[in-house]
Protein backbone atom coordinates (compact mmCIF):
# COMPACT_ATOMS: atom_id res chain seq x y z
CA UNK A 1 0.00 0.00 0.00
CA UNK A 2 1.33 3.29 -0.96
CA UNK A 3 0.62 6.40 0.72
CA UNK A 4 -0.81 8.12 -2.35
CA UNK A 5 -3.67 5.30 -1.77
CA UNK A 6 -4.02 5.81 1.61
CA UNK A 7 -7.36 7.22 2.69
CA UNK A 8 -6.64 10.66 5.15
CA UNK A 9 -9.64 10.80 7.89
CA UNK A 10 -10.34 13.74 9.58
CA UNK A 11 -12.70 13.03 13.16
CA UNK A 12 -14.59 15.75 13.71
CA UNK A 13 -16.73 15.12 17.44
CA UNK A 14 -17.42 17.02 20.44
CA UNK A 15 -16.53 13.84 22.44
CA UNK A 16 -13.21 12.74 22.98
CA UNK A 17 -13.96 9.11 24.02
CA UNK A 18 -16.04 8.89 20.35
CA UNK A 19 -13.39 10.35 18.82
CA UNK A 20 -10.87 7.59 20.07
CA UNK A 21 -13.25 4.41 19.50
CA UNK A 22 -12.94 6.08 15.90
CA UNK A 23 -9.75 6.22 16.10
CA UNK A 24 -8.93 2.70 17.32
CA UNK A 25 -11.39 1.33 14.72
CA UNK A 26 -9.80 2.88 11.52
CA UNK A 27 -6.40 2.07 12.97
CA UNK A 28 -7.27 -1.65 12.05
CA UNK A 29 -7.88 -0.78 8.07
CA UNK A 30 -4.57 -0.64 6.48
CA UNK A 31 -5.91 1.58 3.70
CA UNK A 32 -6.93 4.66 6.19
CA UNK A 33 -5.31 6.83 8.60
CA UNK A 34 -6.74 9.32 10.81
CA UNK A 35 -4.57 12.81 10.07
CA UNK A 36 -6.37 14.99 12.85
CA UNK A 37 -8.92 15.58 14.84
CA UNK A 38 -11.51 18.44 16.54
CA UNK A 39 -13.92 18.60 19.08
CA UNK A 40 -15.87 21.84 17.55
CA UNK A 41 -16.53 23.65 14.15
CA UNK A 42 -13.93 26.02 14.48
CA UNK A 43 -10.87 24.09 15.39
CA UNK A 44 -12.33 21.92 12.42
CA UNK A 45 -12.19 24.47 9.71
CA UNK A 46 -8.64 25.79 10.65
CA UNK A 47 -7.75 22.06 10.86
CA UNK A 48 -9.00 20.94 7.60
CA UNK A 49 -7.67 23.63 5.76
CA UNK A 50 -4.33 23.01 6.65
CA UNK A 51 -4.41 19.20 6.50
CA UNK A 52 -6.45 18.42 3.86
CA UNK A 53 -8.07 15.37 4.63
CA UNK A 54 -9.98 12.94 2.02
CA UNK A 55 -12.74 12.64 4.23
CA UNK A 56 -13.87 13.93 7.03
CA UNK A 57 -16.09 12.07 9.79
CA UNK A 58 -18.24 13.88 11.57
CA UNK A 59 -20.87 13.77 14.10
CA UNK A 60 -24.57 14.79 13.55
CA UNK A 61 -23.88 18.14 16.19
CA UNK A 62 -20.72 19.80 15.79
CA UNK A 63 -20.60 22.77 17.95
CA UNK A 64 -22.40 25.30 17.67
CA UNK A 65 -24.66 23.71 14.51
CA UNK A 66 -25.62 20.58 13.40
CA UNK A 67 -24.06 18.76 10.36
CA UNK A 68 -26.32 19.61 7.68
CA UNK A 69 -25.11 22.94 8.37
CA UNK A 70 -21.49 22.49 8.87
CA UNK A 71 -21.62 20.06 5.70
CA UNK A 72 -22.59 22.99 3.76
CA UNK A 73 -20.31 25.45 5.35
CA UNK A 74 -17.43 23.10 4.17
CA UNK A 75 -18.46 23.34 0.44
CA UNK A 76 -19.38 26.81 0.69
CA UNK A 77 -15.93 27.53 1.67
CA UNK A 78 -14.43 24.79 -1.22
CA UNK A 79 -13.08 21.81 0.83
CA UNK A 80 -13.60 18.88 -1.28
CA UNK A 81 -12.91 16.06 1.12
CA UNK A 82 -16.24 13.61 1.39
CA UNK A 83 -18.19 14.15 4.36
CA UNK A 84 -19.33 11.11 6.34
CA UNK A 85 -22.36 11.91 9.40
CA UNK A 86 -22.45 9.79 12.51
CA UNK A 87 -25.67 9.90 14.51
CA UNK A 88 -27.48 8.29 17.33
CA UNK A 89 -30.34 10.09 15.83
CA UNK A 90 -31.99 8.80 12.72
CA UNK A 91 -34.72 11.28 11.90
CA UNK A 92 -34.95 11.20 7.65
CA UNK A 93 -35.48 15.06 7.52
CA UNK A 94 -32.01 15.24 9.25
CA UNK A 95 -30.40 12.67 6.52
CA UNK A 96 -32.31 14.40 3.56
CA UNK A 97 -30.49 18.07 5.04
CA UNK A 98 -27.62 16.57 5.19
CA UNK A 99 -27.15 15.19 1.76
CA UNK A 100 -28.70 18.07 0.34
CA UNK A 101 -26.11 19.68 2.04
CA UNK A 102 -23.29 18.48 0.84
CA UNK A 103 -22.85 15.17 3.46
CA UNK A 104 -21.33 11.95 0.96
CA UNK A 105 -22.06 9.39 3.65
CA UNK A 106 -24.44 8.98 7.06
CA UNK A 107 -24.22 6.19 9.64
CA UNK A 108 -25.77 5.05 12.69
CA UNK A 109 -22.94 5.22 15.79
CA UNK A 110 -23.81 1.60 17.02
CA UNK A 111 -22.90 0.70 13.23
CA UNK A 112 -18.96 1.92 13.36
CA UNK A 113 -17.55 -1.24 13.86
CA UNK A 114 -19.48 -3.03 10.79
CA UNK A 115 -19.89 0.13 8.85
CA UNK A 116 -16.93 2.85 9.40
CA UNK A 117 -14.03 1.75 6.91
CA UNK A 118 -16.76 0.00 4.18
CA UNK A 119 -18.76 3.88 4.41
CA UNK A 120 -15.69 5.83 3.82
CA UNK A 121 -14.30 3.74 1.17
CA UNK A 122 -17.63 3.80 -0.58
CA UNK A 123 -18.27 7.43 -0.20
CA UNK A 124 -14.94 8.32 -1.45
CA UNK A 125 -15.83 6.08 -4.62
CA UNK A 126 -18.21 8.60 -5.12
CA UNK A 127 -21.10 6.59 -3.81
CA UNK A 128 -23.81 7.64 -1.68
CA UNK A 129 -23.34 5.71 1.58
CA UNK A 130 -26.19 5.01 3.56
CA UNK A 131 -25.14 2.15 6.98
CA UNK A 132 -28.21 -0.31 7.26
CA UNK A 133 -30.05 1.81 10.18
CA UNK A 134 -29.59 4.85 8.34
CA UNK A 135 -30.95 3.29 5.18
CA UNK A 136 -34.05 2.20 6.99
CA UNK A 137 -34.56 5.08 8.14
CA UNK A 138 -34.21 7.03 4.84
CA UNK A 139 -36.30 4.92 3.05
CA UNK A 140 -39.44 6.00 5.17
CA UNK A 141 -39.25 9.76 3.62
CA UNK A 142 -38.88 8.23 -0.12
CA UNK A 143 -42.59 5.94 0.70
Amino acid sequence: MTESETIRVFIADDFKLLRDVIRLHLERAEDVTVVGEAPDLDDAFELVRILQPDVIIMNDYLPPIDSAHAAALFRAHGFTAVIVIISMHLEPGQIQRSFASGANGFLHKDEIDDCLADGIRLARQGERYLSPKAGVAYGRIQE
